[in-house]
């Protein structure tokens, strides 16, 4: 199934704000709030996930940016 243009980009659009409220989201007492982790057998890369986050979130920006494309405003006419 081929999603249309505007399809694409609400599709994109929704995604870049869950990740933003994701984001906003994080504090020291949630996953992926605080430093790395590890004891008792267990290793927790908080970091990196905060990290995957950002990532995502720029190659979104990107997807979107391209999809818009570039604007070319003409004019004619005289000026008043």
């Amino acid at each position: 199934m081929t999603l249309t243009k505007l399809q694409q980009l609400e599709a994109l659009e929704t995604r870049r704000d869950t990740l933003l409220t994701q984001i906003a989201a994080l504090t020291e007492s949630e996953i992926g709030g605080g430093p790395d982790t590890s004891g008792g057998g267990e290793h927790v890369q908080q970091v990196a996930y905060r990290q995957s986050l950002y990532e995502e979130l720029e190659q979104i920006e990107r997807s979107l940016s391209l999809l818009r494309g570039p604007w070319i405003v003409r004019r004619q006419g005289r000026l008043a």
